[in-house]
């Protein structure tokens, strides 16, 4: 404080009389505050040091963050460039694809030529960053989980639509034969609230889903199926013109019926999970966990416990637009511990490129569902260790191409898909038909093969070794002769011995894309005399009738006939009638030299009773 800042004081002294101030106590006073004000000053002195220390300081840390903020610009400057190239790169990949595409249509394409180009297709869709697919219709998180219903046609439509008197029924009244069940198969009924309203879910998820929960309690799980369809608790679903439903849904005014009764709560809980959500099915006998529409998975998905009996990651859906991925292969690490795990499906999940080798100490699974996994490359050995394995399906992954030779362990195996058969050269070490012929209990067998002229003599005899056969589809894609020729090799006309043939019990035959253009020796139709479907799809076939001389003996026994993409085929329904002369259904899609054939617009013919 200065003297300036005293005087007021000063003059307020002198001119008040009755002021008490002295010159000492004046004095005093202006010492006192110029004390005070000294150690301000020393105080501000400092603060100005400190502040000036700090500004260098931050001087410092300003040009270092700069620094830093520059470099994450040059970074992403780099990464941005590299991303640009990898794009550029595979959008050439995809118009070279999409060209080869349109140079087939133009020139009429053939179905195996078609197959090609599919899996051309399945090595490149990977390759799209998922961060890139965010807001593609694959991976919205927030899409429709069930197949779009205006899709189908009007007749189809009409499976769909809730009947009104069924709308309106009283719940009391729509379950009172349900509630008369036992709550064993009361529960059953459940896992279809795990699926959203109107989902259409196949006939196989329902079966695999109770048999693997209750295994020895439920029996066949068609013969319960049947009895909800008969008391209207669930309804089937008749998709592709199949002759028999395949698919089943739940009526909306049953699930109302179930949640107004609050049955539901007794075992199901639905619950958000980042981006979509799961659903779990829990009582005394089993429990189930299910993906209902997450489009990532990550390990977090697994960790709701370890005693699952059924889980169920994969892709239900029948929609082709429907995308799983997992965030890494070591998504896979949360199945270690479960160990009473029986049921296992991955069906459709994109980037799982191997199968983990702990996979061999899941020895309760019975039920394991790798269909479309396409980047899938590697089935471990191991798997021969899961012994109480009954259905297999490593369909449609195209990427697999090594078969694991201890599958021939897998002795209670009824059900095995996708089984690969290329160039011996080329897989010396793959499992074989003849290393397969031990699983006696094998009834349903899928063969995806790289070989023109499959089956050879050895293979056909491999197959009769099969007694438990029923099920056979054979298809043929990217062939190559053995030889490497296009022709037939030496070693191959021994299998135009009349003794070599499929086997003569086999209840249904589909083949897909077969080159050849007429049926080969093989194929007798007349000889399997138990043969009641028959599937032909795709390929180079004239004619289906290899034996103009036939017998009342040698009449063929096939009831559906399915013949689909077929352009060469050329035939007049009068000579269909007398090859087939038990025909009882017809499918026939865009087979356009098949004359007079009397099918509906949807390519269906079926047999009038008493016809």
């Amino acid at each position: 404080m200065s003297t300036r800042e005293a005087t007021p004081s000063i003059n307020n002294s002198r001119t008040q009389s009755k002021s008490k101030w002295s010159i000492r106590s004046w004095v005093a006073h202006v010492k006192a505050k110029r004390r005070i004000s000294k150690s301000k000053l020393l105080e501000k002195n400092h603060n100005t040091a400190s502040n000036t220390s700090d500004n260098d300081d931050h001087r410092d840390g300003a040009l270092a963050l700069s620094k830093l903020i520059r470099k994450d610009f040059h970074f992403m400057k780099e990464e941005i460039e590299k991303v640009k190239n990898y794009v550029d790169h595979v959008d050439g990949q995809i118009n070279q694809a999409y060209k080869e595409f349109e140079e087939l249509q133009t020139r009429g394409s053939r179905e195996g030529e078609l197959h090609e180009v599919k899996k051309a297709i399945a090595k490149l869709k990977p390759r799209i960053p998922s961060q890139l697919r965010i807001h593609s219709t694959d991976s919205n998180p927030h899409r429709n989980s069930w197949p779009d219903i205006n899709k189908y046609s009007d007749e189809m439509m009409q499976l769909y639509m809730e009947p009104k008197s069924e709308s309106t029924m009283d719940s009391a009244h729509l379950l009172e034969p349900f509630l008369r069940l036992s709550f064993f198969i009361q529960d059953l009924l459940f896992f279809f609230i795990l699926f959203p309203p109107k989902a259409v879910i196949k006939r196989r998820v329902i079966n695999y889903l109770m048999a693997e929960c209750y295994e020895w309690e439920v029996g066949d799980p068609n013969m319960i199926l049947d009895k909800f369809i008969g008391m209207r608790l669930i309804e089937p679903v008749y998709q592709k013109c199949s002759l028999v439903p395949d698919s089943l849904r739940m009526p909306l005014s049953v699930r109302s019926a179930l949640s107004l009764q609050k049955i539901t709560t007794r075992s199901v809980n639905t619950s958000k999970y980042d981006t979509g959500e799961i659903a779990e099915f829990r009582n005394e006998y089993s429990s189930s966990l299910i993906n209902v529409d997450n489009a990532i998975i990550d390990g977090k998905l697994l960790e709701n416990g370890t005693n699952f009996q059924s889980l169920y990651l994969g892709k239900w859906q029948s929609s082709a637009t429907h995308h799983i991925e997992v965030a890494d292969n070591k998504v896979l690490l949360g199945l270690k511990n479960m160990k009473q795990l029986r049921f296992l499906s991955l069906r459709g999940i994109s980037m799982i490129t191997e199968l983990p080798t702990f996979i061999s100490e899941l020895t309760s699974l019975k039920i394991l569902d790798l269909k479309a996994c396409h980047n899938l490359e590697v089935v471990p050995d191991g798997i021969g260790s899961l012994t109480r394995l009954t259905h297999l399906d490593m369909s449609e992954c195209y990427f697999l191409e090594n078969m694991p030779r201890s599958l021939s362990k897998l002795s209670r195996l009824k059900v095995l898909k996708g089984f690969f058969i290329g160039d011996y050269k080329n897989n010396r070490g793959s499992c074989t038909l003849e290393d397969l012929s031990r699983l006696q209990e094998l009834r349903k067998l899928n063969i995806y093969t790289g070989v023109k002229d499959f089956p050879e003599e050895g293979q056909l005899n491999a197959l009769q070794k099969f007694e438990a056969l029923q099920n056979l589809t054979i298809s043929w894609g990217g062939c190559s002769s053995p030889d490497g020729s296009n022709g037939i090799p030496k070693t191959q006309k021994l299998s135009n011995k009349p003794d070599l043939s499929l086997p003569s019990r086999l209840q249904k035959l589909n083949l897909q894309c077969f080159h050849g253009t007429s049926l080969p020796s093989w194929l007798r139709l007349s000889n399997m005399k138990e043969l009641k479907k028959l599937y032909i799809r795709g390929g180079q076939l004239c004619n289906l009738d290899k034996s103009p001389e036939r017998t009342a003996n040698d009449q063929c026994t096939v009831e559906i006939l399915c013949l689909k993409y077929l352009g060469d085929l050329k035939m007049d329904w009068e000579d269909l009638m007398i090859l087939f002369p038990k025909l009882i259904f017809l499918h026939n899609v865009e087979c356009p030299k098949l004359t007079n054939i009397p099918c509906n617009k949807s390519g269906v013919w079926k047999r009038q009773e008493g016809h």
